[in-house]
């Protein structure tokens, strides 16, 4: 048995979240409280998870880091088939089958619009120091100036 929130339609058994028929852009907000919703649901809450979300992190007042929602499994976003352009932004999606997040319709160009404002690339270890900081800015300026010279 599917479950809606508008403009989504939850399909359990196909794993799919169909968007209703004229919804060309989809905001991941929106999406992940529907995923939330659809999860808690009486029908979801025996199936297994339809996604995870992190991101939105207060960095001071009034500013967050982006949204990130994971689609788990086989789960896809379907837009109805057509001949137009279908927009997912607001965030970043990702997952599904062979990391595709978005199912084949026909005649729909899908544009995933991702933000590397969201993206925290962690390494370990500490932030540089000032010492180091100075070091690699010589470094870049000499690999500059070399490489000028031998052109």
């Amino acid at each position: 048995m599917p479950y809606y929130v508008a403009p989504f339609t939850f399909q359990f058994t196909t794993t799919l979240i169909e968007v209703d028929n004229g919804v060309t852009d989809v905001d991941c907000n929106a999406l992940y409280d529907a995923i939330k919703l659809a999860q808690a649901s009486e029908e979801g809450i025996i199936y297994d998870r339809i996604g995870s979300g992190s991101g939105l992190n207060q960095l001071g007042p009034g500013v967050q880091v982006g949204l990130s929602i994971e689609l788990l499994g086989n789960w896809q976003l379907k837009f109805i088939a057509g001949n137009y352009i279908a927009r997912v932004g607001g965030g970043n999606l990702i997952g599904g089958p062979s990391g595709d997040p978005i199912a084949y319709s026909a005649g729909v160009q899908a544009l995933l619009i991702q933000s590397a404002n969201s993206t925290v690339v962690t390494t370990g270890g500490s932030a540089l120091t000032t010492a180091e900081h100075d070091l690699l800015v010589k470094a870049a300026k000499n690999s500059t100036l070399a490489a000028q010279l031998s052109a």
